[in-house]
């Protein structure tokens, strides 16, 4: 059931390992073949646990948004490049509304709809670069309509992706390179799969959902069929990582926020403004790109304090900091296999965090 044998674990994960089977509401197979989990306290690894059947890497779906989108535009703006209070149109010409701002778009609160099948429409070879070119042109007809409430939304994600072009003069896939780079990691294997073309082993990806159009099990590709149609590279969804990699990335994440010299990642005065409620809270709870928790409802559970932030995946991921705590959780799953319809993970994850914060000394 864990990682190790019981008589390995130290204090913490014997605690969190009672608390998943004494509390579990169903057999855990039947809510994800397996899951994950690392935890950190004050930047210290505190424990982890693996459950079920794991593999190396994972589909991290929309921790795409925070692991490579939200980054890019935080480093524009502490250059100087680009301003969240400028219109998206001074930087796309071709974007429909004159009036919506790049914060707006960052905070879910532009008016774009939440989704579209794109990928019904887009065609030819899986060429990133083309397919990319192709969808400039449906965007292009896409309009904000005004809303009370803020609407979570992968296409403002894929106008931002194009936003990044266009200031930064380099494709998506040329950037996460230098991006990649600039991380320092050794063995750091955060990475898309263009073409569709599994970077690595097929079987040492998590398999996710038995896709009734590509008619397959999918593994190694990207499960969101709009990042899919794009050639398997987007900036909402597509990146593939172990727990090493989404770790290690969050642990420079929460040095930016504490050290007020930042990290490698950003500035701590940037991550800090692009963390911080961006919205009223009767129109939703969104800070820059970032979830913040819904009060009753956070996927982060009811122990995380109002200042926490993270973002979840589609496919069973999430990453979430406290910074009130100095509580860093990652978890990794591949909850849609064999199908999407079973949401039970969506109850379990808030759980996990409760029994993590239960466990603490």
């Amino acid at each position: 059931m864990t990682r190790t044998k019981a008589s390995a674990l130290n204090a913490f994960e014997k605690r969190l390992a009672r608390n998943f089977e004494a509390h579990l509401p169903a057999p855990l197979e039947t809510i994800t073949p397996g899951l994950q989990l690392r935890v950190y306290r004050r930047g210290r690894l505190k424990g982890g646990l693996e459950f079920g059947k794991t593999y190396r890497f994972y589909d991290l779906a929309s921790l795409t948004k925070i692991l490579f989108t939200v980054p890019n535009l935080m480093r524009l703006v502490e250059v100087g490049c680009l301003d969240l209070n400028q219109t998206v149109k001074h930087y796309l010409p071709w974007f429909a509304n004159s009036r919506t701002r790049v914060g707006e778009i960052l905070s879910h609160s532009a008016g774009l709809p939440w989704w579209a099948p794109f990928y019904r429409r887009l065609g030819g070879p899986l060429v990133p670069e083309r397919r990319w070119r192709q969808l400039e042109v449906k965007l292009r007809r896409v309009r904000s309509r005004p809303q009370s409430q803020a609407v979570y939304s992968d296409v403002d994600f894929l106008v931002l992706g194009y936003l990044l072009e266009a200031v930064t003069e380099v494709s998506l896939l040329d950037l996460f390179a230098s991006y990649h780079s600039s991380l320092n990691f050794d063995r750091f294997t955060l990475h898309f799969n263009p073409h569709n073309q599994p970077s690595y082993r097929r079987d040492s990806y998590a398999p996710t959902e038995r896709c009734p159009w590509r008619k397959k099990i999918l593994q190694g590709e990207v499960h969101d069929e709009n990042a899919w149609a794009l050639g398997g590279v987007a900036p909402h969804a597509g990146l593939f990582g172990t727990l090493d990699d989404v770790s290690r990335w969050a642990l420079l994440l929460r040095q930016a926020y504490v050290n007020p010299r930042g990290s490698a990642l950003i500035g701590q005065k940037t991550l800090r403004h692009f963390s911080r409620r961006a919205i009223p809270r009767t129109r939703g709870d969104w800070a820059l790109g970032f979830m913040l928790p819904t009060r009753g409802k956070a996927s982060c559970g009811k122990y995380f304090s109002p200042q926490s932030f993270g973002h979840t995946g589609f496919t069973g991921t999430s990453i979430w900091f406290d910074p009130k705590m100095d509580l860093l959780v990652v978890i990794l799953s591949n909850r849609v296999h064999p199908t999407r319809k079973n949401a039970a993970f969506v109850s379990l994850r808030p759980q996990i965090h409760d029994w993590i914060v239960q466990s603490l000394d």
